[in-house]
């Protein structure tokens, strides 16, 4: 895994998986649920299922133990199997934002490999946050951010 910051606005990170594009977005988008982090989640209580809905203009959201749906952003590219790219509507506070919550963007491309897919990941605008929006760059930026994350969805993904 490669990994460079932006030390103004962005975070990259880029791994390759031993699986076809197909099933690599496949595994990023439809299968979500089954890579993500439990102890990833902005709701109280633990979370029952993450999933994000496979169109432009698609909800990316999480459902607690309780039945309580939270969306935290909108999918803006939805061009399998090359692109997905959703805003990322969580603030620097980490919690559940508002519906109309200031938004950075997280791209996500899968180009084919010899050996398989890799698979490049910027999260851009950070900055969109506002106050302290650095420390949100450094929480995706760090070992529980982006990197664990892609080792996390390149386990299922192959």
């Amino acid at each position: 895994m490669t990994a460079r910051t932006d030390h103004e606005t962005a975070v990259r990170r880029s791994i390759e998986v031993a699986a076809a594009p197909e099933r690599a977005f496949a595994v990023f988008t439809d299968g979500l649920d089954g890579w993500w982090p439990r102890s990833h989640h902005v709701q109280a209580g633990e979370l029952a299922r993450v999933g994000i809905d496979p169109h432009e203009g698609g909800r990316v959201w999480e459902e607690n133990d309780s039945g309580a749906v939270c969306t935290w952003g909108r999918v803006l590219t939805w061009d399998p199997p090359r692109t997905f790219a959703f805003s990322w509507q969580i603030g620097t506070d980490w919690a559940v934002p508002a519906p109309d919550a200031p938004a950075s963007r997280v791209a996500v491309t899968f180009t084919p490999t010899d050996g398989g897919t890799r698979v490049d990941l910027v999260h851009s605008g950070l900055d969109a946050h506002g106050a302290g929006w650095e420390q949100l760059r450094e929480g995706v930026s760090g070992e529980g951010g982006w990197r664990s994350l892609l080792q996390q969805f390149a386990s299922v993904a192959g």
